[in-house]
């Protein structure tokens, strides 16, 4: 109920019966209200629409706070997530330039620098041959051969994981 509804009613003017009287046999004087009580019952229905009112105003502010404040995280969360995506999308192309570079190396120069350092040694793989190793790192067969007479007895005979020393 309202203010307005609760002055009305104990005033006694705003009936359902929208001003008919009761024209009832059996009259009853009605007395008339008292002016003091009916101020105090308006103070008293006053002050708490007062405090609903103010009530429903911090929640709604507390909503509105808290709407902001979520609007905010998931700004923070896009800008994180598009950085991070950003960042994998660098890794995987450093990745794919690295092993690019590795596949346009000689073979056998994996865990080498490369750089200006040039390839002393070789790990020979499954199907090599010191015909392939020498025409591949651009060295002389016979030299190459003769740079590893102490560890390759055979140069016909190379086994996967031996090492040879580039001339």
């Amino acid at each position: 109920m309202g203010l307005l509804d609760n002055v009305k009613k104990t005033l006694g003017i705003g009936d359902k019966d929208h001003g008919e009287k009761d024209h009832s046999a059996s009259a009853t004087p009605v007395a008339a209200p008292d002016p003091v009580q009916v101020d105090q019952t308006a103070v008293r229905q006053a002050a708490e629409d007062a405090a609903a009112v103010e009530a429903a105003s911090s929640t709604r502010n507390a909503a509105e706070a808290a709407a902001a404040q979520a609007t905010h995280n998931q700004e923070a969360a896009d800008v994180a997530g598009a950085q991070a995506a950003r960042q994998v999308e660098a890794d995987i192309d450093g990745a794919q330039q690295a092993q690019e570079a590795q596949e346009g190396a000689p073979e056998g120069s994996a865990g080498r620098s490369s750089g200006a350092r040039r390839v002393t040694e070789v790990v020979v793989e499954p199907g090599d041959t010191m015909s392939g190793i020498a025409a591949q790192f651009g060295v002389d067969l016979g030299v190459l051969i003769a740079s590893n007479s102490d560890t390759v007895p055979n140069p016909d005979h190379l086994y996967p994981g031996q090492v040879l020393r580039l001339p």
